[in-house]
């Protein structure tokens, strides 16, 4: 795994109306996570618990036209989507004027939304990440110029 630490801050996408600085305290540990890791061999899944500062997904798919997909919201845990294999395009948008598509599921910490308007498309290749914060929409599993293969880490991390 080759991991690019100059990405580490270069970008942080929000708007300041809805930023919390207290949300990305478990940053560095994450990152951590990310470099100390054999992410090749992640299982499926979730695993790598730790507490409640974060835990890894595992997700392997094949990337779709990202329409077929619809906005999500998280109210508990930010999501650092990092690439292992393949590429993707994952849109996110600051703007929280949004209007609720299904009720708030408490265990798996999503809610469906249909985004008003204005949104940004993020395209990420192997060794990229984005940090999306907690109540901002985004909708993920995008293909870039096609369909391809992707082996991706989701960190979810608490507050």
């Amino acid at each position: 795994m080759i991991f690019r630490k100059e990405l580490l801050l270069d970008m942080l996408f929000a708007n300041v109306s809805s930023l919390d600085l207290e949300d990305y305290k478990k940053l560095s540990q994450a990152v951590k996570f990310l470099e100390n890791t054999d992410l090749t061999k992640t299982p499926l899944g979730r695993s790598h618990q730790d507490g409640e500062t974060f835990y890894c997904q595992t997700l392997e798919y094949e990337t779709e036209a990202i329409e077929n997909f619809e906005f999500e919201i998280h109210e508990k845990r930010l999501d650092l989507h990092y690439i292992v294999e393949g590429e993707e395009r994952i849109d996110v948008s600051p703007n929280s004027n949004y209007a609720v598509i299904t009720d708030y599921n408490n265990e798996r910490d999503i809610q469906y939304v249909k985004l008003s308007k204005d949104y940004n498309q993020v395209l990420l290749h192997k060794g990229d990440f984005v940090l999306i914060g907690m109540h901002e929409p985004h909708r993920t599993n995008g293909f870039i110029d096609k369909p391809t293969h992707v082996r991706k880490i989701v960190l979810k991390l608490g507050r």
